[in-house]
């Protein structure tokens, strides 16, 4: 029978022997050493100054004084002395929390289990079928390793799912990515039932969902402006059916066909452009621009209103260059035409401005004085009445004045005065020139005439 055991060294009681309880003490004071060991150090050189019965030490390479030659065996310190055990490949010894393994040359800190191919994994969790790796902690940390890190998820086909789900008790309430295709979606839900599309992103590149804008109009507060909407980006087309009075949504719009502007609350019967500026929920501002043909600069217009709370205010036109001669007009005492307006007929000319003065100047040939009186203040000579038409009409009967010219003879001779018997808001009349004088040199005087007075 062999004096010690296989793995532990343990000393065999023997046949006949005496004092056995030597040998069972130093066998049980060895399992006590080395079951369930712990030591004090690994690698150690140099013994302690005051061990204390039962510690343990690992040694290194290159140990002395009382270790000196013991080079990697275990030196226990046991009733009074030091006890050398060799260990054996495979022996765990422990640390504290560390736990290393003798290899046969040096204690070594275990191998780690193969990681590749696992069922699952469960960090201060358990995992399952469906949710493989499951983390418990405050934050999962996904680091770099000197440059960028992706974060990959792949599905096997456009039909299946790829996304990140966010919960709440186990209950979803927001998910993101690709779910049963491939466009990129951003979903949301109140009780994780009942799912809304907040925004989608197709492959082109498009932006849907309930997020964003529903149409060129949709004035839903919170939602996100899209490209094109509210005529930003692109003008939207109006029609028969869309009147200005309830066109809110901000934008740029145009119509290409004046007849539809028929009803619809436009400031002129014309095709053109439309820009709609919303400043609150109950104010905003139109302004209306005619589309001439190219080159027509006077009949270029644009007109501008505003609501409030009283409702619309009239249509105003601004005035530029191609429209400050023209045409005047007004409605209801407020100008909607040019600035002035310059005009003549065989009847004189006329300058017409849109406060509504208006000035009428002529000209008109007398014909010859006439010896219809003695030459004298009581009987003067003088040629045949006439009456003026003015070139316009006035609103009221107009100031009118004007002087006599007479050519022929000297100058004492050619002195005579201009009666104007009276006017209306059409005409002036019986306009005639007296000689002041009494000589009987024959005259042909020209009478200039000027009307000042208001057209509306």
């Amino acid at each position: 029978m062999p004096e010690y055991s296989t793995n532990l060294a343990l000393p065999y009681l023997q046949a006949a022997q005496a004092q056995k309880h030597i040998t069972h003490n130093e066998a049980l004071e060895r399992l006590d050493l080395l079951v369930q060991l712990r030591v004090e150090g690994f690698a150690q050189v140099t013994p302690p100054a005051a061990p204390l019965e039962g510690q343990v030490w690992a040694l290194g390479a290159g140990a002395v004084n009382d270790w000196a030659g013991q080079d990697g065996a275990l030196a226990a310190w046991a009733n009074g002395g030091w006890l050398f055990i060799a260990p054996r490949v495979g022996w765990r010894a422990a640390l504290g929390a560390e736990l290393r393994i003798w290899d046969g040359t040096e204690w070594v800190a275990p191998a780690l289990p193969a990681l590749q191919n696992l069922a699952g994994l469960g960090v201060n969790a358990g995992y399952d079928a469906v949710n493989r790796l499951a983390v418990s902690a405050e934050a999962t940390l996904l680091n770099h390793e000197g440059a960028g890190h992706q974060l990959k998820l792949n599905k096997s086909a456009a039909g299946d799912t790829a996304s990140l789900l966010f919960q709440t008790g186990w209950s979803g309430r927001a998910e993101m990515g690709t779910a049963g295709g491939d466009d990129f979606a951003i979903k949301v839900s109140a009780d994780g039932a009942t799912w809304h599309e907040a925004l989608k992103i197709s492959g082109s590149g498009l932006a849907s969902g309930t997020a964003v804008t529903q149409s060129p109009v949709d004035l839903t507060m919170g939602r996100l402006l899209r490209s094109g909407d509210f005529g930003l980006g692109t003008a939207l087309g109006l029609g028969a059916a869309d009147d200005l009075d309830a066109l809110m949504a901000s934008g740029l719009y145009y119509i290409s066909d004046a007849a539809d502007t028929s009803g619809n609350n436009y400031p002129i019967a014309a095709a053109g452009a439309l820009v709609n500026l919303r400043r609150s929920a109950t104010e905003w501002v139109q302004s209306f621009t005619t589309a001439p043909a190219s080159g027509q600069a006077d009949e270029l217009r644009q007109f501008t209103r505003s609501y409030g709370g009283g409702g619309w205010s009239p249509w105003v036109e601004v005035i530029h260059q191609g429209r400050i001669v023209g045409p005047v007009s007004e409605a209801g005492g407020l100008p909607t035409g040019a600035v002035i307006e310059s005009g003549a007929t065989a009847t004189g000319r006329l300058l017409r401005w849109a406060d509504g003065t208006q000035i009428c100047h002529h000209e008109i040939g007398l014909g010859s004085i006439l010896a219809t009186g003695a030459g004298s203040y009581a009987a003067p000579y003088a040629t045949a009445a006439v009456d003026w038409t003015y070139p316009a009409a006035f609103a009221a009967p107009p100031q009118v004045s004007g002087s006599a010219m007479a050519g022929g003879g000297s100058g004492i001779d050619r002195a005579v005065a201009l009666v104007i018997g009276g006017s209306d808001a059409v005409k002036a009349s019986d306009i005639s020139a007296m000689r002041i004088t009494g000589s009987a040199v024959d005259l042909s005087p020209t009478a200039h005439l000027i009307a000042v007075g208001r057209w509306f």
